[in-house]
């Protein structure tokens, strides 16, 4: 398909405002765009952190500890190493590294044009750019602290390299490096990579077109990958389990093991925000079918059904959240396009004032909905997880051991599993506590409660999903050695009920370290009398302790804990923003 060069213009009936805009298209269309960029780096400062983000930025830190031994979706830990030292706080570097985010956004948006106008007049690029900006998941995700937004910036790279500049056997080759990158930034990219073969063979004019085009792709790719993964695995600590068996079980769990459309409802909250982009994308799948079975038209004309197949791996792809649709949609950009430009020629040609109403209502969408999504975004606040967060350090002034779901204190060394859905499964699925054995080992003073399933585990009477729930022997095991500190945060602590007058009872200690004391009156512990406020050293393991029982309940509390901030504690509602 070769590039349109000329300029539709619509009809322009004076002193119309409908008139006016369709004029002005190209004009209108750049400063809206401008406008989503400009909105997507101030919505950095607002839009809440979400529980990944934090996860992204704990494997920075814990690679520079030397504790990262996942080789792949760990690529970007060379790439933000600078964050822990150039910014302080978890929330500050997010925001930092949020802002680099926004930066790639804004270069996948001049790729995303570029590679459009293969196909498209230059309003209609942009027409299609602004479809894609405008769209719920991308304004919401689409600079955040992920895998996709550098994996939606070097596929793009990769399709411009090939596409359009330099193109040819030099395009295909930089499309390889860009792919081997784009591959170690996360598996995902897969997705488009098989891609390649079936865009070689659209591009290539012979056989022997193909196969070189095929071959260079594949050398490079290879050459570059095993290169950046060496240099990768270098620093990094042994790996848990093998490569092989890492890569066979992702395959299976994120691959139909739940079923078809397993995030449905993600695809419908999309669909229900963004209808217009989804009926022009459809409007605009079926004239490139049409297009594309035209007589004469060559395997060139199947490019933008082609670049667009991945919007279909919802249909079987687990970890279809909302964020991935940032992902997966920036090729609808060019069936969007078609649309443009199929109305725009009709108008043209119709000499009508209301064949200008209809193209100025076309512009008018997208505009509308990234006003209405960018407005509907503005209300989010991060204040109450900065708040969160500077109580934690407030509280154990120095790096402790940690025990939470998100990995969201990042700067501390943390304790046990990344509680997402998949994580939570296999927990489930395994059946074994680990919270006994986990403690033992890392002895961590601090708990903090920031995922639905620890949440609900430390807090009476909040229920979850049974398959958000932790085991009923994990559950009693953080209620009996955790105390509640300040919302969120709990810390090290047994809250004992005395004995009979005259008679001692034997208490555990799961963390070995320095408690203080909360009595009404003294007690004895480990047959030395103790007072309120006392230091008390204990090991890990069995201790006795006697008193008046009229006394009531005895508290041992981390002694290293200081007490939290005066300000309202946080709950996990509110530090997630998803309302009560």
């Amino acid at each position: 398909m070769s590039e349109a060069t000329s300029r539709l213009t619509a009809p322009q009936p004076a002193g119309a405002v409908s008139g006016w805009i369709a004029a002005r298209a190209d004009i209108l269309l750049t400063l809206a765009i401008a406008a989503a960029l400009v909105l997507k780096f101030a919505l950095v400062f607002r839009l809440n952190v979400n529980w990944d983000e934090f996860f992204y930025l704990s494997f920075v830190q814990d690679y520079l500890r030397g504790t990262v031994s996942d080789r792949f979706q760990t690529f970007h830990v060379h790439l933000f190493a600078w964050l822990p030292a150039a910014v302080p706080g978890e929330i500050g570097q997010i925001i930092a590294a949020r802002l680099v985010m926004a930066g790639c956004a804004t270069v996948s948006a001049l790729l995303l044009y570029g590679v459009a106008r293969r196909f498209l007049t230059r309003e209609a690029a942009l027409f299609g750019l602004l479809a894609y900006l405008s769209n719920s998941a991308v304004i919401e995700h689409g600079a955040s602290f992920r895998t996709d937004t550098l994996a939606t910036l070097l596929v793009l790279l990769a399709l411009f390299l090939t596409l359009r500049r330099p193109g040819g056997l030099r395009g295909i080759a930089l499309a390889g490096l860009v792919f081997a990158l784009a591959v170690l930034i996360t598996i995902k990219t897969a997705f488009y990579g098989v891609l390649m073969a079936p865009l070689v063979w659209c591009l290539g004019r012979s056989f022997r077109d193909r196969a070189a085009l095929a071959l260079t792709f594949a050398v490079c790719f290879g050459l570059a990958f095993a290169a950046l993964y060496g240099l990768h695995v270098a620093g990094l600590a042994p790996p848990d389990t093998d490569t092989g068996s890492y890569l066979q079980g992702t395959a299976a769990k994120v691959f139909l093991e739940d079923g078809l459309m397993p995030r449905w409802a993600e695809l419908v909250t999309n669909l229900a925000k963004n209808l217009p982009f989804w009926l022009l994308m459809v409007y605009g799948t079926a004239q490139a079918w049409r297009q594309a079975r035209q007589k004469g038209r060559g395997w060139e004309a199947w490019l933008p059904l082609l670049l667009a197949l991945p919007i279909l791996t919802p249909i079987f792809y687990r970890n279809a959240f909302a964020y991935y649709y940032a992902f997966i949609l920036p090729p609808a950009a060019i069936l969007i396009g078609l649309v443009y430009d199929r109305l725009a020629r009709q108008d043209a040609e119709a000499k009508e004032p209301r064949a200008a109403l209809r193209l100025a209502v076309l512009i008018g969408l997208p505009v509308g909905f990234l006003l209405f999504h960018a407005a509907a975004n503005w209300r989010e606040d991060i204040d109450a997880q900065r708040r969160t967060l500077d109580a934690v350090h407030a509280v154990f002034p120095q790096p402790v051991p940690y025990i939470d779901g998100y990995a969201v204190v990042s700067s501390f060394p943390r304790s046990g599993f990344f509680m997402s859905s998949w994580g939570v499964d296999k927990y489930r699925a395994a059946g074994t506590p680990v919270y006994p054995a986990l403690v033992a080992q890392m002895q961590p003073p601090l708990l903090l409660a920031d995922s639905p399933s620890l949440y609900a585990a430390l807090f009476p009477g909040v229920e979850v999903k049974p398959q958000r729930q932790l085991l009923p022997a994990d559950v009693a095991f953080l209620r009996e050695n955790y105390l509640p500190h300040w919302g969120m945060i709990f810390v090290a602590g047994k809250t004992l009920e005395l004995p009979p007058a005259g008679e001692e009872r034997r208490f555990e200690i799961a963390v070995a370290g320095e408690y203080r004391l909360e009595t009404r009156a003294a007690v004895t512990i480990d047959g030395e009398t103790r007072e309120n406020g006392d230091i008390v050293t204990l090991a890990a393991g069995s201790h006795d302790v006697m008193g008046d029982p009229a006394a009531g309940p005895v508290t041992l509390r981390w002694a290293q804990a200081r007490p939290g901030p005066d300000a309202k504690p946080t709950d996990i509602w509110t530090f997630f923003d998803v309302g009560d």
